[in-house]
């Protein structure tokens, strides 16, 4: 009892110290009816009264056992049921969901059961979700990834505190199986075995069954708590590594913040670990995630960061490409993906005078006022429809098109290359046109023509465009 005793008082000492659950909490424990998992549930169920918890289960039945995984899912709901445990079972079919979606039941299963767990956390209004994940997991993890290859995020591995709002929790990251096994004996506390765990088909399974236990045998015994160790210790320095990269990222002088540009000269003097960072940053905002930008593609950026000039390009995954222009890096997806992609791409709007108009991401408002000569914003435009004899429309660039500068007539392609506008900028520049008269460079340019011969100032046209947020 005391032993049981001193295991709960370990678990809450480390509740604590991560600042995991407050006092009050309402939290779904995610119960597969093994040792780990029961003996979680019941530790916190115990220390519930203490701390004002509200301990709720849930167990997703994966389908791929037989019998023998309905008998899983029927011992977790009798249990929770004889201790007034609130519980919530899901029947699934993770092997026709593996075959549908091309993945291996392990990846099929997670995704399944995390859609399940989410969903009851957001039905019934629960805050948290604790797994049982404990120290020999992360030992497994870490070494994991070590062989397939990874960087200083990847060695933290699993945090105690993850997620959306850090509503995922992993309270037994400190503790070992052998110690959730001793616990279980102690408390009387029945659990069931799953037989998949025992049997060499799968990487995890392979380094618990094989690589794990030679590496003890014959290298070093506390293996286990080594790899623990080491996913703490980057885990803290990986912390404060993305803590530089946030203040760099949020800084004028290396990243042009409207969309998203890396200064070239800037970054290239910073430490490579930085680069990498601000890099990996980069690409999640276009491509929105970081999971498949490989070490060697980061490696190819940093030699274009560090060695291109003006038009170098180096291709990435997913039809994505980084560009050098001008003494920016960007990243984005090739044109003909992005036209793939956008199936509200229209060739051209016709303004509505007056009116509103949505034209891809953006809304352009046409309204007449009155004008006193006063300076614009860069996304405002006075002008005289009566100087311009074709419709207004608002569309991308094409061949032919120029616009009336003060200095007389240019092209528009040689305005842009004189402006260092972005190659990959250009193509997406929303344009204000009458024919092949550009009438404004949205953001940029406008042309000279705008308000000539304007006699009668309540009939001047005022034009708004704005990026919509929806």
């Amino acid at each position: 009892m005391v032993e049981a005793l001193a295991m709960r008082e370990k678990v809450e000492q480390f509740i604590r110290k991560h600042k995991l659950l407050p006092d009050g909490s309402r939290i779904l424990v995610a119960c597969s009816g093994g040792a780990d998992s029961l003996a979680l549930l019941d530790i916190l169920w115990k220390l519930a009264p203490r701390h004002q918890w509200q301990v709720f289960a849930a167990h997703y039945e994966h389908g791929i056992r037989g019998e023998d995984s309905l008998a899983d899912a029927a011992f977790v709901a009798e249990y929770c049921r004889l201790h007034h445990i609130p519980c919530f079972v899901e029947h699934g079919q993770v092997p026709k969901a593996a075959r549908e979606n091309g993945q291996t039941l392990e990846q099929a299963a997670r995704s399944l059961r995390y859609t399940f767990l989410k969903r009851i956390c957001r039905e019934q209004k629960l805050a948290f979700m604790a797994t049982a994940h404990h120290a020999d997991d992360q030992a497994e993890t870490v070494l994991m990834r070590i062989l397939r290859g990874t960087g200083i995020t990847g060695l933290s591995a699993m945090r105690p505190q993850s997620g959306e709002n850090g509503h995922l929790v992993r309270p037994l990251l400190d503790i070992g199986k052998a110690e959730l096994l001793a616990y279980c004996q102690k408390e009387g506390l029945p659990y069931r075995e799953d037989a998949t765990n025992f049997v060499a088909d799968c990487t995890r399974n392979c380094l618990r069954l094989e690589l794990l236990p030679k590496l003890r045998r014959e290298y070093n015994p506390e293996v286990s708590r080594a790899l623990c160790q080491l996913a703490e210790m980057a885990a803290e320095e990986n912390d404060f590594l993305q803590a530089e990269i946030d203040r760099y990222w949020s800084n004028a002088a290396y990243v042009r913040q409207q969309d998203w540009a890396l200064r070239q000269q800037a970054v290239a003097a910073l430490h490579p670990a930085l680069q990498k960072g601000l890099i990996r940053r980069l690409w999640e905002k276009a491509a929105g995630s970081v999971l498949d930008l490989s070490y060697q593609q980061t490696k190819r950026i940093c030699c274009l960061l560090m060695q291109g000039t003006t038009g170098s390009r180096q291709e990435l995954s997913h039809h994505y490409t980084a560009h050098l222009e001008y003494g920016y890096l960007t990243i984005s997806q090739t044109k003909q993906k992005a036209q793939d992609s956008s199936p509200d791409s229209l060739p051209e709007m016709v303004l509505a005078v007056p009116g509103t108009v949505f034209w891809r991401n953006y809304r352009l408002t046409a309204e007449w006022r009155n004008w006193d000569g006063g300076k614009t914003q860069p996304d405002e435009l006075y002008l005289n429809p009566q100087n311009f004899s074709a419709e207004l429309v608002l569309r991308t660039r094409r061949p032919g098109d120029y616009i009336q500068l003060p200095a007389g007539r240019k092209t528009l392609k040689k305005l842009m290359i004189d402006d260092k506008i972005p190659q990959a900028q250009r193509a997406e520049m929303p344009l204000l046109a009458a024919g092949s008269e550009i009438i404004w460079m949205i953001g940029r340019r406008r042309s000279a023509r705008c308000l000539q011969d304007v006699c009668d100032y309540h009939k001047v046209l005022y034009l708004k465009l704005e990026e919509r947020g929806f």
